[in-house]
């Protein structure tokens, strides 16, 4: 799996700051004791440290990498008789600093049984190393922070974890909010196509009943008209099904004419990425695939207009044939990592995929190596 290392150093540049501080004030107790001080003691400072920025994404690997470092590296110590500066209990300011944010991490994101054992590992180990490690200055006041400090970052590891429970759920709160207005639009949108099918059907029935007499023949034309307008009237109720309906904002309705909405959909007003659009329909749109189409082209093309940094051009593809509807919008800016909200506070990825997955589709939406973002939907036209 790949990682995001510039995202990770990115993330964990306030810790990384405090890192190399802490880094200098070891450099500045070792000149006191000597140049050979200083090479023994950096090998072991820059592993706990390494380890440390990256305990916000594998905890347990740092936690158990910290330790094996500080007992390892404190039994070389001991072989080479090198005496090291101690901020507190036996450990230079760089590892203590290492320990405290690894502790935090470990509290803040492992489960609780694997954050006591490997924070126990932790603290225990402290001591340890305090034994192995050649004589070193002490303080009275060495033994108060060794326990003070560790609880200050289990308290701080706790707070962490509590806020991000919080966030987790209030993030979800907001995205079944965005499904669900996205079900209620489209419900009711659905709900126009089966009426217009229903009155069609009615019309038909009626004029079938008028004409029966004079003209044998009438019903035999006039029933595959209703049985078309039925099944197309089961299959548009069939997308409703689990569909809540609710009292909420009302979706700008679209005309019978895709290629018209689209095209004002996309029109470039002064100021704004113009937009190249291509629309290829070798087969009609049903009005309630229809209506999604036209939603998600607006979505992105909103989206890429407000996020896509230094965008020259936003290319918008539509293409109906061999029984489905791809949509395809792509620009060439540039985007972040963080989930774009869209109008109305809810979160427009979800929605357009809340969309197309009720209509049996898909939906996939990313950065393009060298291309900017493009959203890419496909939908069947008709109901399986």
């Amino acid at each position: 799996m790949k990682r995001d290392w510039r995202g990770l150093l990115t993330w964990d540049w306030p810790l990384a700051g405090l890192l190399v501080l802490a880094l200098l004030l070891d450099g500045a107790a070792a000149g006191e004791v000597g140049h050979q001080d200083q090479r023994w003691e950096l090998p072991g400072f820059l592993a706990v440290c390494a380890l440390a920025l990256l305990a916000s994404r594998w905890p347990v690997v740092a936690g158990v990498g910290v330790a094996a470092v500080l007992l390892v590296w404190s039994v070389v110590l001991r072989l080479a008789d090198v005496t090291v500066p101690s901020a507190a209990g036996g450990l230079g300011a760089a590892e203590v600093t290492a320990v405290l944010a690894v502790i935090v991490a470990l509290v803040r994101r492992s489960s609780r049984n694997t954050a006591t054992g490997l924070v126990g590992l932790l603290l225990l180990s402290c001591p340890v190393v305090g034994v192995l490690r050649p004589e070193h200055p002490g303080a009275p006041q060495d033994l108060g922070w060794s326990v003070i400090l560790p609880v200050m970052a289990i308290l701080a590891g706790w707070y962490l974890r509590v806020r991000d429970a919080r966030t987790a759920r209030e993030l979800r709160a907001v995205l079944v909010a965005a499904q669900l207005r996205e079900r209620v639009a489209l419900a009711r949108e659905l709900h126009d196509v089966v009426a217009h099918h229903i009155g069609g059907m009615v019309v038909q029935a009626q004029a079938a009943q008028a004409v029966a007499v004079p003209d044998p023949g009438a019903p035999a034309r006039v029933l595959p008209v209703i049985e078309r307008a039925g099944t197309d009237a089961l299959s548009a109720m069939q997308r409703m099904v689990a569909m809540l309906h609710d009292v909420g904002g009302e979706p700008a309705s679209p005309t019978t004419d895709l290629l018209a909405d689209l095209r004002a959909a996309t029109a470039t007003s002064e100021g704004a990425t113009p937009v190249r659009l291509a629309v290829e329909l070798a087969e009609p749109v049903p009005a309630a695939v229809a209506t999604t189409v036209l939603r998600l082209v607006q979505e992105s093309v909103t989206n890429a207009r407000r996020y896509a940094v230094g965008a020259r051009e936003i290319t918008a593809t539509v293409r109906a044939a061999d029984g489905s509807v791809r949509v395809q919008v792509r620009d060439d800016g540039r985007h972040t990592d963080r989930p774009r909200r869209s109008g109305g506070g809810g979160y427009g990825l979800v929605g357009m995929r809340e969309r197309v997955q009720l209509l049996g589709g898909r939906l996939e939406a990313g950065r393009v190596p060298g291309a900017g973002w493009q959203v890419l939907a496909d939908m069947p036209l008709r109901a399986e």
